[in-house]
């Protein structure tokens, strides 16, 4: 039986009577952007994440720079045609919005529209603000907050959407189900890149909110650890074009871990303790940023293990079902949580100062790049041998 017949992620063919509704052998492009569907936006938070670990790649070459930057400035443009072309879906197809949102088949991709505009803003940081002056720094400070209120109501109603409109069966949990609080999450993530920049008085608002969004993604993907867990115990692995989707369960202990380091990291070099602000009851105010840090490599150390665990758990279900799956926008699964889990990896390096790390987290960056490249191929004859963007081929299929 297959247990993931009626699951969110799941791209299994529903089916028809091919007498009475034979599949088209041509479209027009208005009829083919009837299926243009918010899984796209995985290519642009991929795009991104992709940039951003080429930005921190310790052992680095002449060009590296260059190339995350060109990266970064493609994604800006891929960003605003997937968004446009969205628009025309909803305006050729207006029956399409509310579907979009109410069918978790698509509804949870929508979280990957918030989460590229994350990447978009970490890589500024990277690539912007060393060729940019002051009112960049102020442009991701307000970005920041529009953000961080955007994501926590996404989180918030898309979840209550979930509990009032689609009952989800417990047996075909996936890790996929935790996206709709990820962008709340990456919350901690965008801190640890931009406060390094922004003044003590901005920048301690900024880490305290980062840090509590942390948390908050950190335990609601735990709280779905021990269903997903449950549901490999007792039902086994997801079906063939899901498995792409397990590389999701790596990113909320990879995530965590790096934010962890840079927001100790952004105390230090904000000088926040004792400069600008002292702690009641503490005797020795300039200790605490070297606990922070310490306990914060300790912490990411703690993370990695299990990040590597789901890592595991997925490349091996994944390798086994290669020859029976076609591409689906879920394969830019195997990137974007692996971005976290590369940088997590290059951060620990960095602090324990160890060469042999460094070196590991260099070719996880350089597997992720030529990965990405492979799934950009595969994606553009997907498009054009009619495997995506087709009626029943899509994440809008179960309309």
């Amino acid at each position: 039986m297959d247990i993931e017949a009626e699951s969110v992620l799941s791209y299994e063919k529903p089916h028809h009577d091919s007498h009475h509704h034979p599949e088209p052998t041509s479209l027009t492009i208005r009829e083919r952007l009837e299926h243009f569907t918010f899984a796209w936006y995985a290519s642009t938070m991929s795009t991104g994440g992709v940039a951003f670990v080429l930005s921190v790649i310790p052992n680095r070459f002449d060009g590296l720079t260059g190339l995350g930057t060109v990266m970064f400035v493609f994604n800006l443009f891929l960003f605003t045609a997937i968004t446009t072309t969205m628009c025309i879906r909803f305006y050729l197809h207006p029956h399409t919005l509310k579907l979009a949102f109410t069918n978790p088949h698509e509804g949870f991709f929508v979280a990957t529209f918030w989460l590229s505009l994350a990447t978009m803003m970490t890589n500024t940081t990277a690539y912007g603000v060393p060729k940019s002056g002051p009112w960049i720094v102020t442009a991701l400070r307000v970005a920041f907050w529009i953000y961080t209120v955007c994501s926590t109501l996404h989180a918030i109603i898309y979840y209550h959407v979930l509990f009032v409109v689609k009952k989800l069966v417990i047996t075909n949990v996936l890790p996929g189900w935790v996206l709709p609080i990820f962008p709340a999450m990456l919350v901690g993530t965008l801190a640890s890149a931009i406060a390094k920049f922004q003044p003590p008085e901005h920048a301690l608002p900024m880490l305290v909110c980062g840090l509590s969004f942390q948390g908050l993604g950190f335990f609601i993907a735990l709280a779905m650890y021990g269903l997903y867990f449950g549901r490999l115990v007792t039902s086994g692995l997801p079906v063939d074009a899901s498995r792409a989707a397990m590389f999701i369960a790596v990113g909320p202990p990879s995530f965590t871990a790096l934010a962890f380091i840079g927001m100790a990291q952004d105390l230090q070099a904000v000088r926040i303790f004792p400069d600008y602000m002292v702690l009641n009851g503490i005797q020795n105010q300039a200790l605490i940023t070297d606990i922070l840090s310490l306990f914060a490599l300790v912490m990411a150390i703690f993370l990695w293990v299990l990040a590597f665990w789901f890592f595991s758990i997925a490349v091996i279900a994944v390798v086994e079902a290669i020859p029976r799956n076609d591409f689906h926008l879920n394969w830019y699964a195997y990137v974007f949580p692996n971005v976290g889990f590369t940088i997590a990896t290059i951060k620990i390096g960095e602090r324990l100062q160890s060469p042999p790390i460094n070196q590991v987290g260099t070719a996880m960056g350089a597997i992720l790049f030529f990965l990405w490249i492979l799934i950009v191929f595969c994606h553009i004859k997907a498009i054009v041998y009619h495997k995506i963007m087709w009626p029943g081929k899509d994440e809008n299929a179960a309309h």
